[in-house]
This record gives C-alpha cells, sequence and structure tokens, in this order.
C-alpha cells in the first residue's frame, strides 16, 4: 500500500494547491485593485491640496489689491473748493450747490422754541 500513498497524496497536493489557484489569483487581483484605488485617493488628497494652496494664495492676493486701493484712496487728497478774495477785499461766495435752503423766519423761530424749551427745563 505504500506505493498507492505516493500515488494519491501527489496528486491530491495537487488538486489542492489547483484549488487553491484561482483563489490566489482573486486575492493578487483584489490587492491589484485596492492598490489602484489606494493611488487614486492619493492622488485625489494632492489635488484637492494644490486646489486649496491656489485658492488661498488666489485670496492672499485680493486681500492684498483691496488694501492697496485703500492706501491709494487715503493718499489721494480731497478736492476741497476754496473760497478766492476778490481783488476789492470781498470774499467770493461759495459756488451754488443745489443744497435746501431755510429762510431766516423760520430759523429764528425754531431757536425761539429750542431756547424756550432750555429755559423751561431749568
Amino acid at each position: 500500500m505504500r506505493p498507492a500513498a505516493f500515488v494519491v497524496r501527489p496528486m491530491l497536493m495537487g488538486l489542492a494547491l489547483m484549488a487553491a489557484a484561482p483563489a490566489a489569483a482573486q486575492n493578487a487581483y483584489y490587492n491589484h485593485q485596492l492598490g489602484v484605488l489606494q493611488a487614486q485617493q492619493q492622488m485625489d488628497r494632492q489635488r484637492a491640496i494644490a486646489l486649496e494652496n491656489e485658492l488661498n494664495a488666489l485670496s492672499a492676493q485680493v486681500q492684498t489689491e483691496q488694501a492697496l486701493r485703500a492706501l491709494r484712496m487715503q493718499r489721494q487728497v480731497p478736492a476741497i473748493p476754496s473760497i478766492l478774495p476778490r481783488p476789492g477785499g470781498e470774499v467770493a461766495e461759495q459756488p451754488a450747490l443745489d443744497l435746501p435752503t431755510t429762510p431766516d423766519a423760520r430759523l429764528a423761530a425754531s431757536n425761539a422754541r429750542v431756547k424756550a424749551i432750555l429755559d423751561g427745563s431749568k
């Protein structure tokens, strides 16, 4: 019986290896797919970091431009119309601006009401 054991055992081992070969191939395919997925995830992370860095750089650039614009605006001297003296010593009138006016009588009446209120509160 000994010679039959030498024949049967290798055959059983061969059958076991043949049955394990597809599982090993599936495992290799799974490992390959897992590696591809991990590489894609790593590339996506790097791309996201690069985009975030670019966004931060653009944001800083916009803030710098806004600060420079504000400094330029502060540096400009506002245009104030000057009142020029006339040759006779008179002062020229302000250029007419379409500002609302209040008649003198109305101002005097308002002033009298305010004084009456202040005198009454003392």
